[in-house]
């Protein structure tokens, strides 16, 4: 890493560290190390967040004061990206959440770490040293020694410090556990000498077995979060467009039904017409018949009132139909105005998507040296290409290129293909969107 990035890294954990301090505070923190055979540590440190502020909290920093490797990170809240700091025998995390934590809410953060720069060893006596910042009132630490492992005495007093700790064991292992109560922040500094009676070779399997488990459990927790969230998005925006679509399909139905009705009406009153026509036709044949003109009169007046009382009901039921279009009508019209403010409201969105986009391209491409501008720029122009041919290209020496290289493929920026027979470098996803 160049001393550019580094001091980049540095200004911008800085940068959170003084943003978020006063954001938040840790109420609870519970920390579990499980010390291996091989004297690594599996180290899982758990904090419980409190935002007590009246905004959002989108980001924090945590220090963790031994070098790691093989982490991973959760949150309930998602992470949406994070930066990490190596200094001298202490890692700094700085965590920018995927969904920010509303004022007066709680959320967790998990950290699954690997230390490996934790126990020294002399004339097989075993010491465990390692320290943890807590800022919380309660926390807990717990130390899991390895399966066959006993700690050290001198005339019936332990080499455990500080004080205040209990031992427990689950059959396979010696448990140290430390229940903290504070009314201010410390270093909480423990040191564990031990030895082993026995060194059981299947216990190392179980203990591999609970790392893996663990790494295992957490990523299957973290993929599980990712559908849920993205797809719960994506099944509740499709399910309100399909709500608005079935109402409108059923707007349509009802006015094609009542288009039916009044095309029904239409020819029953046709069918009055007709029988108006008849009537007449009637009133003819009664005359060539001389028929007497009260009984014309009263058949037609009988014949009348017919026709008017089914008329009349006809007119009553094109009012009714007539209100029902007029309330159709402002329904519809309501329905446009709501989709008129929810295009509104997806274009306002879409325009702060693209400035954050845009703001996102600047600040990646601020990040990066000129070198690795011009690494770039060339998988860019030719879309995948050699080390080799970039070394040829660019002139640059084949280990600045390599180091070059393997820095973007750890910031995730370029991925190795295998094209043919042949790993050629192209851009990941994301940074085709980005650069």
């Amino acid at each position: 890493m160049t001393i550019k990035t580094k001091l980049i890294m540095s200004l911008f954990l800085l940068l959170l560290l003084v943003d978020v301090s006063l954001g938040y505070v840790i109420k609870e923190t519970n920390i579990e190390c499980i010390v291996n055979p091989d004297n690594t540590i599996n180290e899982t440190i758990t904090l419980l967040i409190y935002n007590d502020k009246d905004e959002n909290l989108s980001s924090i920093t945590f220090t963790i004061p031994q070098n790691v490797k093989n982490y991973t990170i959760y949150s309930p809240n998602g992470i949406k990206g994070y930066s990490i700091l190596y200094e001298e025998g202490a890692t700094t995390f700085g965590l920018e959440f995927d969904k920010p934590v509303p004022p007066r809410k709680y959320t967790n953060i998990t950290f699954n770490l690997l230390v490996s720069d934790a126990v020294w060893i002399k004339n097989d006596i075993y010491q465990l040293i390692m320290s943890f910042p807590i800022s919380s009132k309660n926390a807990t630490i717990e130390v899991i020694l390895p399966p066959g492992a006993v700690i050290s005495s001198y005339q019936g007093n332990l080499f455990v410090t500080p004080s205040g700790y209990k031992i427990t064991t689950d059959g396979k292992h010696q448990i140290i556990v430390w229940n903290l109560n504070l009314n201010k922040e410390i270093t909480f500094t423990i040191a564990v000498k031990y030895t082993f009676v026995k060194f059981p070779t299947q216990n190392i399997i179980e203990t591999n077995n609970i790392l893996t488990n663990s790494n295992l459990k957490y990523t299957l927790i973290l993929l599980m979060l990712s559908i849920l969230i993205f797809g719960g998005l994506f099944i509740r925006e499709n399910r309100s467009k399909k709500k608005i679509l079935e109402k409108n399909i059923s707007i349509i139905n009802e006015l094609e039904k009542l288009k039916k009705l009044l095309k029904n009406k239409d020819e029953e009153i046709l069918k009055l017409n007709n029988m108006i026509n008849e009537l007449k036709e009637e009133l003819n044949r009664a005359n060539r018949n001389i028929l007497s003109k009260d009984e014309i009169i009263s058949v037609l007046n009988d014949k009348v009132s017919e026709y008017k009382s089914e008329l009349d009901k006809l007119i009553n039921e094109n009012q009714k139909y007539l209100e029902e279009i007029n309330y159709l009508n402002e329904l519809v019209k309501k329905l446009k105005n709501e989709n008129k403010k929810l295009k509104e409201k997806v274009e306002e969105l879409n325009k702060v998507v693209e400035e954050y986009q845009n703001l996102k391209k600047g600040v990646l491409w601020d990040f990066l040296t000129e070198d690795e501008k011009i690494i770039i720029d060339l998988i860019k122009k030719y879309g995948h290409i050699t080390q080799k041919e970039l070394v040829e290209i660019t002139k640059m020496s084949k280990p600045k290129v390599s180091r070059i290289v393997s820095e973007l493929e750890d910031r995730k920026i370029i991925k190795k293909e295998k094209i043919g027979r042949i790993n050629k470098l192209t851009l990941t996803e994301e940074s085709k969107k980005l650069l």
